[in-house]
């Protein structure tokens, strides 16, 4: 049930996704309806559907490939069918984890993959109503080499069966997002299946079981998905970043390159020593600092990083920023004792910057593309940075020679 309140006033509202020999159709009750039928159909079963009124479908709100969808009047009536024994399998045109690249924001495919990580449920608040919602990360993975992040909402996230040993899930329409990568949602208009009793589900169960579950796979989400283990994020090339032609959405990947240059110039500035402001202060006197944010005067600063390297892989070279943490860690010192070494040892300060040239890490990068002028140029920030795992790194390698192969 879902509920809205405008200038209008307040409602509720439900769907059912009604299937027959023929096809699909998406039928909607509002209200009045809710409190009459809610409860009194269940998934799977066969009804008798009365008196509906037909309307063009609105794309927006729904997956099926139907081009009208039915309303629940006042007059409707959905009666059960009690001989209804041969139950229609629910169609699916199943989509593969690698393929998910392909296709575009917000879009709706069909998905079926083995649950190979399965979060804890997490509870946020929605910036846009404010009010609590529960969810779930489970991670699939397919035949395709490849794994994704699948999201679980309210009920399917509070009821699902942590017990199951890496069980399959079918979702017809799950809803794709290109936040981190590539990552799919169970919506309001989905349909969610555990272990279906099918041909292509027990086939993918006993591939698993036998070698899927050895094989290493191509993560297309970000980081930040899981709840527990957390999943890696896509690893891409810059020549692969450059020719995905980023628009509105930025770009999330990991990439093992090398430093080639490090900028030394404006790599650091003095800011608002609070805790929670990072803004840069201007120097009133020979002891006071003035923070505009904060409208404050302060008797001392903190040094803030704004590091700026050149990147290298074997597609090419890509200026990348790091900011205060991720520069920290890659130069291997605090921002305040390296603003230290340049105000007091030069030589220091420029050893200091030049000790990474010429060594490669794992980079989790955000690609996005920026207008300026009429021009556009990519902008790409370190969001982590890593020591290589050249174990790992060799399996992908491998996993990608053998797709190659075919």
């Amino acid at each position: 049930i879902r509920t809205w309140s405008n200038a209008r006033g307040e409602g509720k509202l439900f769907s059912l996704e009604l299937m027959d020999e023929s096809g699909e159709i998406r039928c909607t009750g509002f209200t009045d309806a809710v409190d009459k039928f809610y409860n009194v159909v269940e998934q799977g079963q066969v009804y008798y559907v009365s008196r509906c009124s037909l309307k063009t479908a609105n794309k927006q709100y729904t997956a099926i490939k139907n081009d009208y969808e039915m309303t629940i009047n006042s007059d409707t009536t959905i009666v059960k069918c009690e001989d209804g024994d041969a139950v229609p399998q629910i169609k699916m045109d199943f989509t593969q984890i690698s393929d998910l690249e392909r296709c575009e924001n917000n879009s709706f495919v069909d998905i079926m993959g083995i649950a190979t990580d399965i979060g804890d449920v997490q509870s946020i608040t929605a910036r846009a109503s404010g009010k609590q919602l529960t969810k779930r990360e489970v991670k699939l993975q397919d035949k395709s080499g490849a794994a994704v992040s699948l999201t679980l909402w309210g009920n399917d996230a509070d009821k699902f069966d942590t017990g199951l040993a890496n069980p399959v899930i079918a979702v017809k329409a799950a809803k794709v997002s290109d936040f981190g990568g590539r990552s799919l949602s169970v919506s309001f208009s989905s349909t969610l299946l555990v272990n279906p009793d099918t041909a292509p589900s027990h086939e993918l169960k006993g591939w698993y079981d036998t070698t899927g579950k050895d094989e290493t796979v191509r993560q297309m989400s970000g980081s930040g998905g899981m709840g527990g283990g957390g999943m890696e994020t896509a690893h891409k090339s810059f020549g692969e970043i450059k020719e995905a032609n980023i628009q509105d959405k930025p770009e999330y990947f990991s990439n093992h390159a090398a430093i080639v240059f490090v900028k030394k110039d404006n790599c650091m500035y003095q800011a608002c020593p609070s805790a929670d402001c990072n803004k840069k202060v201007m120097q009133e006197s020979a002891t006071e600092y003035r923070c505009e944010k904060c409208d404050k005067l302060y008797p001392n600063f903190k040094y803030r990083l704004m590091l700026t390297v050149k990147l290298s892989d074997f597609t090419g070279n890509e200026w990348v920023t790091c900011f205060q943490e991720t520069a920290e860690k890659l130069l291997g010192i605090s921002a305040d004792d390296l603003g230290k070494l340049k105000e007091t040892n030069e030589a220091e300060f420029e050893q200091a910057m030049n000790k990474v040239n010429f060594t490669a890490y794992n980079f989790k990068i955000r690609a996005r593309t920026e207008t300026y002028m009429d021009e556009s140029r990519l902008k790409c920030t370190a969001l982590s940075v890593e020591p290589i795992d050249y174990i790992t790194h060799s399996k992908r390698l491998i996993d990608e020679i053998k797709l190659l192969e075919g």
